[in-house]
């Protein structure tokens, strides 16, 4: 007879109706795509008083049926994840408000089952994204009737009514003007409106909480910064060495509820906000006290960065410098919550106004590489590898995630009809694990038996029943499929269903101008916000996204959109009045001048430069 070892790796790859779905990229007028991913273990920030991500187990097993996600009984979850948008905040606002609707609308319904519901609990967001994550944490916890009129809500205030070139290029009394071209303090003031100013009017307003807010009342919210003190890493060799490595991606996170709704919860939250958004040379930097219990939980931190005290001030800039899509971020707070089980349950919404193209260049060679290429693409190469995504590389993960799953139900299959006995099985499993587990780690063995019990629950009884195999085979076919796992690598790698939103560029009005357009003329920014709700409206009403996956049996009727204007499609520079670019321009130069006087030119080499070179690029930039 053949062995067991062999006729499990003979099985063919099983198909999971759930677990397959592949529909178009979403975003240039085609329906959603649900991108899954498995990520590896991600650095974490584990401070006290903030959410700590908690990793090591998977949740993978699931029986091959043709169920929906609506079938299932377990209400399900959403996060969501901004990414650095600058002005096409707006977009992202636009697309944000309609889920928001969507979602409220649905879960209201009259007797619908809580199984039914869909709950956001993570929102994670990069640059623009970050503020605005906060501002829908805030409102989805303590205001959610701000968030029921398309045009009259704070999302769209905050990013199309209450910002534009004008009050960004007014500086108030004080603010220095070789730090930044735009007004910080500016962000400051509507941070402060829409985060702060509920707490200092008297006694804050009752709570209303929103209907997409589930019964726990909490959200996780994670922002991406970028820390340019830096925090050490070390760690010892066998001789005497020690390497250090110092760490500038950084983030923060926090736990939230209705025991939050106060200033000193929400003043950090605001400072964040800001650091997170401040884009470089166009805001400030901004100082941020952290606590080294945001460090110390890894045991390779150095806290001699610290000076022997508990809290320090580092300085940040924009958070997308390094993680300009916090998707990761998003991972480690979702498993801080669902402990890597259900993950079938839990969906990832990713909003960002452009999908990612190729900055390969092919014709780059040695032939071409003079000094000013070779510093050009090198430039590039280190800015766009900060930005690579793990998540990218995740589907060779799914597919060995896909074949564990198969393999285990072959073998079940196999006990089941008395093939394979517990005999057989025993030496697959129960003689190995202590080779992964090792001496003393009989709690985690003990942990990830009972994981898989749950996780393969309809099996695992199946085997155990009067008249099946029986306990021994059952117990025997966990540990046979935990020793799979273990010697695959799979611990710790969740499938991940990502559904995405965006549009292409020619879409937006803000996006020339390194996607600062938007903020010269609200009728950008309108035009970018109806785009983001367009967008969300499609993907919340395309069969695909109805019938399938998480977000499936989503009730939801949409508000009507203004009339999109024609001619912001595919806009330019040049379209903007000559008078505002004039004005860009001469805050340019003069921020041109400084950054030269502060390199140490001489009066007359400085207006060289600046006539010959720098003025003449800024002119072209502008289309002047």
């Amino acid at each position: 007879m053949p062995s067991v070892i062999s006729k499990v790796l003979s099985a063919p790859v099983m198909q999971y109706p759930h677990h397959c779905f592949r529909w178009p990229a979403f975003g240039r007028n085609t329906p959603a795509r649900p991108l899954r991913c498995s990520l590896s273990e991600l650095p974490v920030r584990n401070c006290a008083n903030h959410t700590n991500a908690l990793r090591g187990n998977s949740q993978r097993g699931r029986t091959p049926r043709a169920l929906t996600w609506a079938d299932t009984p377990m209400s399900r979850k959403l996060a969501l994840t901004f990414s650095g948008a600058v002005s096409l905040g707006s977009y992202e606002a636009g697309v944000l408000y309609e889920v928001l609707y969507a979602l409220k609308q649905h879960n209201q319904q009259p007797n619908i089952p809580e199984d039914r519901k869909i709950y956001i609990d993570v929102l994670t967001g990069a640059s623009a994204g970050g503020l605005s994550a906060s501002l829908a944490a805030h409102k989805l916890l303590y205001d959610a009737d701000s968030l029921d009129d398309p045009y009259n809500n704070p999302l769209y205030h905050a990013w199309v009514t209450d910002i534009d070139i004008e009050a960004l290029l007014n500086f108030a009394p004080g603010e220095p003007p070789d730090s930044s071209v735009f007004s910080s303090d500016l962000i400051d003031k509507l941070s402060y409106k829409y985060l702060l100013a509920r707490y200092d009017r008297g006694t804050p307003p009752p709570v209303k909480t929103h209907a997409a807010i589930g019964p726990e009342q909490t959200l996780r919210l994670g922002l991406a910064l970028s820390n340019l003190c830096g925090v050490d890493y070390s760690r010892g060799t066998l001789g005497a060495g020690t390497f250090t490595y110092t760490r500038f991606q950084d983030e923060l996170t926090k736990t939230l509820g209705l025991a939050d709704d106060s200033r000193d919860s929400w003043l950090p939250i605001q400072k964040a906000a800001i650091s997170c958004g401040a884009f470089p040379f166009a805001f400030r930097v901004q100082d941020l006290e952290r606590n080294i219990d945001c460090y110390n939980s890894s045991p390779f931190f150095n806290p001699a960065c610290f000076g022997g005290q508990t809290t320090r001030s580092f300085t940040y800039t924009d958070g997308g410098v390094f993680q300009n899509e916090p998707l990761g971020l998003a991972k480690n707070l979702v498993d801080s919550i669902d402990r890597h089980r259900d993950s079938d349950q839990r969906a990832y919404l990713f909003i960002a106004p452009n999908p990612h193209s190729s900055t390969a260049r092919d014709s780059f060679s040695a032939k071409t590489g003079n000094f000013s290429n070779v510093a050009v693409r090198l430039l590039s190469a280190i800015f766009n590898q900060a930005r690579f995504q793990d998540w990218i590389e995740a589907e060779k993960v799914n597919g060995r995630i896909a074949a564990f799953n198969s393999r285990a139900l072959a073998l079940h299959r196999l006990a089941q009809e008395g093939t394979v006995t517990a005999q057989a099985m025993q030496p697959l499993g129960t003689p190995l694990l202590p080779l992964f587990f090792g001496r003393g780690k009989q709690h985690e063995l003990a942990a990830a038996r009972l994981r898989l019990r749950q996780q393969f629950a309809q099996e695992y009884s199946q085997l155990r029943a009067t008249g099946g195999p029986g306990p021994a085979a059952a117990d025997a076919w966990i540990d046979a499929i935990l020793t799979f796992e273990s010697a695959a690598g799979l611990s710790g790698k969740d499938e991940m269903y990502i559904y995405g939103i965006n549009a292409s560029s020619r879409e937006l009005a803000g996006s020339p101008l390194m996607e600062f357009l938007g903020f010269f003329d609200q009728e950008f920014r309108d035009h970018d916000y109806d785009i983001g709700r367009t967008k969300a409206q499609a993907f919340l009403q395309n069969p695909g996204t109805r019938q399938q996956g998480p977000l499936s049996g989503i009730s939801y009727t949409p508000q009507a959109i203004r009339p999109l204007k024609p001619g912001l499609t595919g806009i330019s520079i040049k379209q903007v009045p000559l008078e505002k670019r004039r004005q860009f321009r001469d805050r340019l130069k003069n921020r041109a001048g400084i950054l030269l006087a502060e390199a140490g030119l001489s009066f007359l080499v400085r207006k060289g430069v600046e006539l010959a070179f720098v003025n003449k690029k800024i002119d072209e930039f502008l289309g002047l």
